[in-house]
C-alpha cells in the first residue's frame, strides 16, 4: 500500500512552501528574542504576532528541492508533507517504510531518498544505506500498481540523492547492482536548470538518464520515410509531431557536469532563443531545415519498402516503423526548434522534418555536429575546441588520443567530488569568477606535453610515459588520479592561498599557477619514471609516491611571503610560467638532493651568471643607437618644416601613441624624440624602408618584417630584464644573441654614416662597431 501521495492538482499550496529555501512561521512576540537566538530572523513584524524565518537545514532543503523538481516536471502524483509511506506485508506482518520523496504518472514512478553532509566527506555506512534502500523496490512498485492501476508496462525506479557525499567507486558498483539511480548536487542543479527552460518536456531527459534504453510502452508509430545513404551511414527522412519526438528525444549537454561521458557534446539550452523559436511558431513560422538526430540502436527502428515507382538509385521510399525507448534519439542539430515547442499549444498539430542516423558512433556525432555548426556564428569555436574529447576518443593514432585524453580529464577534473579544482575550471560558455577562473585550455595544454604520456619517439618506436594505458578509458582514469592526489595534497598544504583563487591576494589556484604545478610534476614523474618502474605501477601506487614530493612543493607555497605571491602571480606567459616552475624545482631540490629535472641546473647557472644586468645594460646601448641614428635620420630626410618628420616619417598609430602618453604627463611637443618605444623603431623602418633597409635590416633577404624581427626578439627580451620582480632570467644564449644584434647594429650604422658626412656630423657621438 501507498500512503500519504496525492494528485499533482491537491498539492498547490504544498508546493510553494517546499519552493522555499527558508522556513517560515508566526509567534508571539514575546518568543521573538528565544528564536533569534536558535537562528531565525525577523521577516515582518504586526501588532500580536511576528513573522519569521530561518534558511532550510540542509537536509531538509535538500529533500524540497527533489520535491520540487519531481512537481514541476509535471508528474501528475507526488508525495505529501513528511515523505510517502509504503506499506510491507499484510494483516499482522505490515511493515511501513517512509520515503523523503516520490511522483507517478502513467510512464513511470520515482522513489526518493535524499542523503547528505554538511561538509563533502565519504560515507562509511554508505553501502548499508544502498542496501535497505534497495529492499524497497518490489513493495514499492506493487503499492503504486495498486495506487494508481493502468493498462500496460509502467517503469519503477529507486533514485538516491546526494550531498556533499563523496562516492567511491564501490559505492557506485553497488548502486548499480542494485538498480538504484545516483544523482549527486551537479546533477540536481543541471536538472533544476534544465526544468526552468524547459518544463515539464525535462522529464524525459531526466527519464531517459533512469531508463535509458528502456521501451516507452504505447509510443510504437509506424511513418511515411525515405530511406537514404551517406557513404557507411545510413539515415531516413519522416515527419513526426514534436510532442511525440519531445518523449523519446535526448541531448547531452556538457553543462551537466558528467565530464566523461564520452558523449557529452551539446550545450545548455538558451531560454532566450527558446523565447523566440516559441514566438515564431506562434506566428505560424515553419522550419525548413530537418531536426538532426541519431537512434544509437538499429532495433529502434524498423523500415519496409513501399511501392516506388522511379529510380531507386538515391532514396528508397518506403514505411518506418519507431520503436522508442527512453534515451533513445539523440539530438544532433536543432534542439531549440524542438524543445521550443514544450508546453506550446502547437506540438500536438504541428509537424518537423527529422533526419534520422542509425547507430552512428559518438564521435561521428560530435564530428557532424561540428560540420553542421562551426562555420554559423552561434557556436563559438572555443566550444568547439572542447569536442577533442569526443572526436579523437576513438582515434588509433597516440597523440589524437592523447588529445582526447586530456581534454576529457580537464573537463572531469572540474566536477570530480574530490578533485581540488572542482568548480574551478572555466569551460567555452561559463562565466569567469574568482573561483572559477582556471579556463580548461591552460590544464589541457599543461598536461598535452612530452613525458606525461609519450616520453620520446625514434625510428617509429615510442617509448610511452608513465600515465599512458592502451585502453582510454584506463588512461583517462589514471590521469584524473594522479593529477587529483598531486593537487589535492599541495591545495591541502598551501589551503589559505589555494582558496583565494583569482582574488585579492591570490594568484596559486589560476592558470599560471596551475601550469606551474602541473609542470612540476610533470618533472616528478620524469624523476621517478627514470627507473622504469613508474610505468608498471598501479594508479594508487603512482598517487602515494608522488604525494612527499606534492607536500614539499605545498610548503614553499605555503611559506611564500605576501611580496612573494605577488611576484609569483606576477609570472605570466610561457617565459613566466618556466621561471614558476624552476622556483619551485630548485626549492624542492632542498628535500630531495637527487631531484634534478631537465634544465634546472642550467637555469640556476643562468640565473647566477647575472644575465639580466648584462642584458640590461646591452639593450640600453641599443636602443640609444636607434634613437640617436634613426630620429636624424628622418630630419634629414623630410626638410621642408621642421614637423614633416614627425608626421610624414612616423606612422599614424604611434604618434597618436605618444600623444597620448604627452597629453597624460602634461609634457611639450618637443619631447616626442624621449617617449618612442624601442619597438617603435621597427615600425618606423618598415614605413620609410628604402632609409633604413641597409641599417636596420638584417640579412640580404626576406621582407622588411624577417629583417626587422630581430628587434621583436629585443624587445621581448626587454620586457623580462626591465621587470626584476617577475624573477625571470634569459639565457646565455639569448645573452649572446644580443651581443651580436648589438654588435651588427653599430657596425652597419657606421657604415651608413661612413658614406654620408652630413649624417655623420648630426649624429650625437661616434659609433663604434666593437662597442667602443
Amino acid at each position: 500500500m501507498l500512503e500519504n501521495v496525492f494528485s499533482r492538482e491537491d498539492l498547490r499550496a504544498y508546493s510553494r512552501l517546499q519552493a522555499r529555501a527558508d522556513d517560515r512561521k508566526t509567534v508571539k512576540p514575546s518568543e521573538v528574542e528565544s528564536h533569534l537566538a536558535d537562528g531565525w530572523s525577523v521577516r515582518r513584524k504586526g501588532k500580536t504576532s511576528v513573522g519569521v524565518q530561518r534558511p532550510k537545514k540542509k537536509p531538509a532543503f535538500l529533500e524540497s528541492r527533489v520535491w520540487t523538481l519531481l512537481h514541476q516536471m509535471g508528474f501528475a502524483y507526488l508525495s505529501g508533507r513528511g515523505g510517502a509511506i509504503v506499506k510491507l506485508g499484510d494483516g499482522e506482518g505490515l511493515l511501513t517504510s517512509q520515503v523523503d520523496a516520490c511522483a507517478i504518472d502513467d510512464e513511470a514512478s520515482i522513489c526518493c531518498e535524499c542523503k547528505s553532509f554538511e561538509i563533502p566527506r565519504k560515507d562509511s555506512s554508505f553501502q548499508d544505506k544502498l542496501a535497505k534502500f534497495g529492499l524497497l523496490k518490489k513493495p514499492f512498485s506493487a503499492a503504486v500498481t495498486k495506487f494508481a492501476p493502468k493498462k500496460g508496462k509502467r517503469h519503477h525506479a529507486l533514485v538516491l540523492f546526494t550531498w556533499d557525499i563523496l562516492l567511491t567507486d564501490n559505492d557506485r558498483m553497488r548502486a548499480a547492482d542494485q538498480g538504484i539511480a545516483l544523482f549527486d548536487q551537479d546533477d540536481l542543479a543541471y536538472f533544476e536548470a534544465l526544468t526552468r527552460l524547459l518544463g515539464p518536456a525535462a522529464r524525459y531527459q531526466f527519464l531517459a538518464e533512469i531508463f535509458r534504453h528502456r521501451p516507452i510502452a504505447g509510443l510504437e508509430i509506424r511513418v511515411p520515410a525515405l530511406r537514404m545513404s551517406a557513404g557507411s551511414a545510413e539515415y531516413f527522412m519522416f515527419a513526426v509531431r514534436p510532442d511525440y519526438l519531445l518523449k523519446i528525444s535526448y541531448v547531452a549537454h556538457r553543462a551537466k557536469g558528467k565530464a566523461i561521458d564520452v558523449d557529452a557534446y551539446q550545450r545548455m539550452i538558451s531560454k532566450k532563443r527558446l523565447k523566440q523559436i516559441g514566438e515564431y511558431i506562434t506566428a505560424d513560422g515553419t522550419f525548413p531545415n530537418n531536426i538532426v538526430i541519431n537512434f544509437e540502436q538499429g532495433k529502434f527502428l524498423r523500415f519496409e519498402k513501399g511501392k516506388q515507382e522511379g529510380d531507386e538509385a538515391g532514396a528508397q521510399f518506403g514505411w518506418l516503423t519507431l520503436q522508442p525507448a527512453y534515451g533513445s534519439a539523440w539530438i544532433i542539430d536543432g534542439q531549440h526548434r524542438l524543445y521550443a515547442y514544450s508546453g506550446h499549444a502547437r506540438a500536438s498539430t504541428s509537424s518537423l522534418s527529422v533526419l534520422a542516423f542509425a547507430g552512428l558512433s559518438p564521435s561521428k556525432q560530435a564530428q557532424l555536429f561540428v560540420d553542421i555548426n562551426s562555420e554559423q556564428r552561434r557556436v563559438k569555436r572555443s566550444l568547439l575546441v572542447e569536442l577533442d574529447a569526443i572526436l579523437k576518443w576513438e582515434s588509433d593514432e597516440p597523440d589524437k588520443r592523447i588529445d582526447a585524453v586530456v581534454s576529457k580529464a580537464g573537463l572531469a577534473l572540474d566536477v570530480h567530488a574530490d578533485s581540488p579544482l572542482r568548480g574551478r575550471i572555466q569551460p567555452a560558455d561559463v562565466q569567469r569568477t574568482a573561483v572559477r577562473c582556471v579556463t580548461l585550455n591552460a590544464v589541457t595544454s599543461a598536461l598535452n606535453k612530452p613525458g606525461f604520456f609519450i616520453v620520446a619517439e625514434k625510428k617509429g618506436a615510442i617509448e610511452y610515459g608513465p600515465l599512458w594505458r592502451d585502453e582510454p578509458d584506463k588512461c583517462l582514469k589514471r590521469t584524473i588520479a594522479v593529477v587529483t592526489a598531486w593537487l589535492s595534497e599541495v591545495a591541502s598544504v598551501a589551503a589559505e592561498w589555494w582558496s583565494l583563487g583569482s582574488g585579492d591576494g591570490g594568484g596559486l589556484a589560476m592558470n599560471n599557477g596551475v601550469t606551474v604545478m602541473i609542470n612540476v610534476l610533470r618533472s616528478v614523474l620524469e624523476h621517478l619514471h627514470q627507473s622504469g618502474t613508474l610505468y608498471l605501477a598501479d594508479d594508487a601506487d603512482v598517487a602515494d609516491r608522488i604525494r612527499t614530493y606534492a607536500k614539499s612543493l605545498g610548503k614553499y607555497f605555503a611559506r611564500m611571503t605576501m611580496d612573494e605571491r605577488k611576484s609569483f602571480r606576477e609570472l605570466q606567459g610561457i617565459n613566466g610560467q618556466t621561471t614558476g616552475t624552476r622556483m619551485c624545482q630548485e626549492a624542492m631540490r632542498l628535500d630531495f638532493p637527487k631531484f634534478s629535472p631537465t634544465g634546472l641546473d642550467e637555469w640556476i647557472q643562468v640565473r647566477q651568471a647575472n644575465t639580466n644586468a648584462d642584458a640590461r645594460t646591452l639593450i640600453e646601448e641599443i636602443e640609444h643607437a636607434l634613437q640617436d641614428f634613426v630620429l636624424v635620420r628622418l630630419k634629414e630626410e623630410y626638410t621642408q618644416t621642421d614637423e614633416e618628420w614627425w608626421y610624414e616619417g612616423v606612422p599614424l598609430t604611434i604618434r597618436e601613441r605618444i600623444g597620448k602618453r604627452i597629453e597624460e604627463t602634461k609634457g611639450k611637443a618637443g619631447e616626442r624624440e624621449k617617449n618612442f618605444d624601442l619597438i617603435n623603431y621597427r615600425e618606423i623602418a618598415v614605413k620609410n624602408w628604402s632609409l633604413f633597409s641597409s641599417s636596420i635590416g638584417f640579412g640580404a633577404k626576406g621582407s622588411k618584417q624577417d629583417r626587422t624581427d630581430w628587434l621583436v626578439e629585443v624587445s621581448n627580451i626587454r620586457n623580462i630584464v626591465m621587470h626584476p620582480s617577475r624573477r625571470e632570467y634569459i639565457s646565455l644564449e639569448r645573452l649572446q644573441a644580443l651581443r651580436g644584434y648589438r654588435q651588427l647594429l653599430l657596425k652597419q650604422i657606421a657604415a651608413v654614416l661612413a658614406s654620408n658626412d652630413n649624417l655623420a656630423a648630426a649624429v650625437p657621438g661616434e659609433a663604434d662597431e666593437d662597442g667602443g
